[in-house]
């Protein structure tokens, strides 16, 4: 079942808790069990792993396979579930990919072209390849400024002119952020705001 005030299940509650738990960044998390960080990353905000993956996380757990196989079972029932729809289904969609090697967006003026950077919680299409696989091409991801960034999150990074980038975040002091995409990493200057993808789901074509 999907908290209606976090919008999560209880999969990746439970892998939340068990790594504050051991005390472990994400980094740690998937180096241990030998998985790529931003997939753990993507597990807990939302994104189900593929069978061959529930014996490790059964063992990050201390569960068996087969709770693994029903908590992920009852986590893909929620995420189409009305909570999830009330909760982030009418989210306004913004930014446009313009560089899709370089997972690059641009934000169009809006409120009769005084602003580009929305202020409330916002969605993407992720149109780019640069976050797989955390953020498949064809996911639509929820975008939320209210969330404090931290390091390892996957984040919008928006600079001046409209202009934002997508990745994990890997550092950020005054207006510079440093983000991972593609497997490499890139430091964006003039940053006005960067902001935390909380959910994600693929759209149905």
């Amino acid at each position: 079942m999907l908290s209606s005030k976090t919008g999560r299940s209880r999969f990746a509650q439970m892998l939340t808790n068990e790594q504050t738990k051991r005390g472990l960044t994400d980094r740690e998390v998937a180096a241990q069990y030998n998985w790529v960080q931003q997939t753990f990353s993507r597990w807990k905000m939302g994104s189900l792993p593929r069978q061959h993956m529930f014996a490790s996380i059964a063992a990050f757990l201390n569960i068996s396979t087969d709770m693994v196989a029903e908590l992920v079972d009852e986590a893909g029932q929620s995420t189409g579930n009305t909570k999830l729809s009330a909760a982030y289904g009418t989210t306004r969609v913004y930014g446009k990919v313009t560089d899709r090697k370089a997972g690059k967006y641009v934000f169009e003026a809006f409120n009769k072209g005084r602003k580009r950077i929305p202020e409330g919680r916002y969605a993407i299409l992720v149109d780019t390849r640069v976050m797989e696989p955390a953020l498949l091409v064809g996911t639509k991801a929820w975008v939320d400024p209210a969330v404090w960034p931290a390091v390892g999150n996957e984040v919008m990074v928006h600079a001046k002119g409209g202009v934002a980038w997508l990745g994990r975040l890997v550092s950020l002091a005054d207006a510079l952020a440093t983000i991972e995409a593609g497997g490499k990493e890139m430091t964006i200057r003039d940053v006005e705001a960067v902001h935390v993808i909380v959910l994600s789901e693929r759209v149905a074509k």
